[in-house]
């Protein structure tokens, strides 16, 4: 089955080690030979800024974000005929049917645009397809996820709702992953399409980048769709680091059994995660699928999880 991959930091991860190597081969668990052989129908690329982390060649955070993009595009015209940005479905299945992987371009942390919507109107000329609101660290528009219950209980900030509201007029779906649960609801709250690029159940991982049952049900019942992540930390509370098939396979089935078979997707935060994976690269991917339905699963639902949950989130 060909996939759609929601969340990976390929790019960022290319753009700060000033790598030489491109996407074509670079040795990283993204790349187009992993990409094509795992049977990646789309590739969702994330523009990430560590706001507050750390800071690269003395850069603004907007300044990053735009070098990022820069890097992206200049990966785009080496990968051409092979990798190509796509802005819509019709896009995605025209590159196909020309044998083309589709890149997707996303937004990990609007804090970049330091609270001027006119920077947040960018994303529409760059084709941005999902945005998320937060990172790790409060910005201008809300909190993120904490250990801290009463920064976990705040929600969006002014800047967070014009941003939502923006984003909705833009046909730009919010991302709800890193959000603080306040910010979460306030989001599902608000007239805008959905979707948790990379997040898991909380029931089963007590961790709070990860979704609780009613925060799983609220985006299913907007429509939405939360893309599993293969983070060891996010499908273990085991201290082995190690992310495996077997812990993914029993998120993938709480989702389902919470959120019903729509819900279902992809995020595997490839290049952004650490520890010992079981699926290491793009190329695994078939091995979860043969795992999926080897435990039971209709081949019509791993089809959704795969593509046609995606599909139909961006279509609509």
């Amino acid at each position: 089955m060909r996939a759609i991959d929601l969340h990976c930091d390929t790019i960022e991860k290319l753009w700060e080690t000033k790598s030489r190597d491109t996407l074509l081969t670079a040795p990283y668990s993204v790349n187009y030979d992993k990409l094509k052989k795992g049977g990646v129908l789309a590739q969702c690329f994330a523009l990430f800024s560590p706001l507050n982390d750390y800071q690269v060649d003395n850069l603004t955070p907007w300044e990053t974000v735009n070098s990022i993009h820069d890097r992206f595009l200049a990966e785009m015209k080496v990968t051409k005929g092979k990798l190509e940005q796509a802005y819509c479905v019709e896009d995605i299945l025209a590159n196909d049917k020309k044998g083309i992987i589709s890149a997707l371009l996303t937004i990990e942390d609007s804090g970049v645009v330091e609270g001027d919507i006119k920077k947040l109107e960018q994303y529409s000329s760059w084709g941005v397809k999902i945005a998320s609101l937060t990172w790790n660290w409060e910005n201008e528009l809300a909190y993120p996820q904490s250990e801290d219950k009463n920064i976990m209980r705040k929600g969006l900030k002014k800047f967070g709702f014009e941003a939502v509201e923006y984003m909705n007029s833009a046909n730009i779906i919010v991302d709800v992953s890193h959000l603080s649960d306040g910010g979460f609801y306030d989001v599902i709250g608000q007239k805008c399409k959905v979707v948790a690029t990379h997040s898991n159940c909380r029931a089963l991982t007590n961790e709070g980048r990860n979704l609780t049952d009613e925060m799983i049900k609220a985006i299913s019942n907007k429509g939405g769709v939360i893309g599993l992540n293969f983070c060891p930390a996010f499908l273990t509370e085991d201290k082995s680091k190690e992310s495996r098939v077997a812990d993914m396979l029993n998120h993938i089935r709480h989702l389902y059994n919470k959120g019903g078979e729509n819900v279902l997707a992809l995020g595997s935060d490839f290049d952004g995660i650490t520890g010992k994976l079981e699926l290491d690269g793009s190329d695994k991917l078939p091995l979860l699928e043969e795992a999926l339905l080897k435990d039971g699963f209709k081949p019509t639902v791993v089809e959704k999880m795969w593509n046609k949950n995606i599909l139909t989130l961006l279509s609509n």
